[in-house]
Formats: structure tokens, C-alpha cells, sequence
């Protein structure tokens, strides 16, 4: 027996606002399973779980793409007064959720902590698009992370100059304290992310360059081997 879903459930599910949600089935990108007989849209839970799904795919092909293609402006922050808005946003939604209260704090930690790198270390140096693509699905439990900046290597290179390609720098950025001025909080940083990842059982997939690294459930073990699909700047999958 299928399952249905409000707008207003369905656009909370998706982390989305639900004029988005109208759009995406005025325009045909998502339509409402069906339509009550007082046009009241409603979403079977099985059809969003598909599109939660794509965002991982769709933060990947906006992060490999020779230009960016456009985004809805849900996934997007321009700037990172928007991302910390949306960043509280997903945290009350954790909050309110039983299966995730507990841990809602560390998750907000960890997305705060990568999300605010796109904007804390590509100042005045985005390649192309300022911003960053930020999206997440409560019911599957994952959320997205990506920008189209200088990525982990040039970042690390200014005190680490002798970083010579992506696979290095990742594992510089999560296994080694890195000293010096603006650059270095970066690499502390994330191994902060990793360090709570660790501790509390989520996973990690983080890609930068063409290179990309893996943290697996309950493993303080990190793997690395090249991405296939190499993109601009850096992305992260987390699953909690």
C-alpha cells in the first residue's frame, strides 16, 4: 500500500519550500502522484524517495560540468548568509524527527563545518560561479555538499606547497594537522568532520578534483582512489 504525503509533508521531506514544489509540477520536472478532487496536490512517498536519490547526482553534475548548469534555487546558496539560514533550517527539521534528535547537533556540525569552507576559502578566488549547492533528504538520511571553488589542493598548496595532486591533498586535509594562516583551517576542520563521523556512525564521501575520498560506518579507516567523474572545486555526500 502506497503511502501519500501533504505538500507541506512532501516539501519538508524533500528540505524544499512547497512554491518549489508547485513549480517543479506546473513545469512537468515533478508532478504530484495525484490530485484530490479539491486540488489538493499529493506525493507517494516512494516517488520521493526516487528524487531524493538524484541529488547526489545532481550536485555531481553541476560540480563536473565545463559550466554550471542552473540549479533550483532551493539546492543553491549564493552566499553564505543563505547557507546558514538553510544550515538552521535542516537542524530544527532533525530536531523534530525522533530518529534524529540525538544526533542533529553533530550533523548540523559537520555540514556547517564543510558547507562554510566553499564560502571561507574561495573569497575573491571562485573560478567561475560564487556559491554553493547545498540539499538533503531527511528520509533517506543524507545530504549534499558542493561548490565549484579552487577545490582542496590549491587551498592546501598555499602552505603546503609540495601537495602535488588531489589524492595528496585529500589526505593531507583529513589525516594531518596543516599550520598556517587562512588556508589551514580547511584541513583542521575536516578532520573534525571526520572525527564526529567516526564517533557517531555516519559515512562520508567527499570528492575534490579528480580524486575521491571514503569514510565508512563505524571505520576510522579512509580510502582514496581516483573519482569517476572528476569535478570542479569539492563535494560531499553525507549519510547519518
Amino acid at each position: 500500500m502506497s503511502i501519500y504525503l501533504s505538500i507541506s509533508e512532501a516539501a519538508e521531506y524533500l528540505g524544499i519550500s512547497k512554491q518549489t514544489l508547485r513549480r517543479w509540477d506546473e513545469s512537468g520536472h515533478f508532478k504530484a502522484s495525484y490530485v484530490t478532487p479539491g486540488g489538493h496536490r499529493q506525493y507517494a512517498l516512494s516517488d520521493l524517495a526516487r528524487l531524493g536519490r538524484g541529488i547526489y547526482r545532481l550536485a555531481l553534475d553541476w560540480a563536473s560540468a565545463d559550466e554550471p548548469i542552473e540549479l533550483p534555487e532551493d539546492f543553491y546558496c549564493p552566499n553564505s548568509e543563505l547557507f546558514r539560514i538553510r544550515l538552521e533550517k535542516m537542524a530544527v527539521m532533525l530536531d523534530r524527527n525522533d530518529s534524529t534528535k540525538e544526533i542533529s547537533s553533530l550533523v548540523t556540525s559537520v555540514a556547517g563545518e564543510i558547507g562554510n569552507n566553499s564560502f571561507d576559502h574561495n573569497i575573491g578566488n571562485w573560478p567561475d560561479i560564487l556559491g554553493s549547492f547545498f540539499a538533503y533528504d531527511l528520509g533517506k538520511r543524507i545530504l549534499v555538499l558542493a561548490d565549484r571553488g579552487r577545490g582542496i589542493k590549491k587551498t592546501l598548496q598555499v602552505v603546503r606547497p609540495n601537495i602535488v595532486d588531489d589524492a595528496e591533498a585529500l589526505r593531507v586535509a583529513f589525516t594531518e594537522i596543516v599550520t598556517g594562516r587562512s588556508p589551514e583551517h580547511r584541513g583542521n576542520g575536516l578532520k573534525y568532520a571526520r572525527k564526529v563521523i567516526v564517533a557517531y556512525g555516519l559515512t562520508l564521501k567527499f570528492l575534490s578534483g579528480d580524486s575521491e575520498l571514503e569514510i565508512a560506518k563505524r571505520s576510522d579507516e579512509i580510502s582514496i582512489r581516483k573519482a569517476s567523474v572528476p569535478i570542479r572545486g569539492c563535494l560531499a555526500l553525507i549519510e547519518f
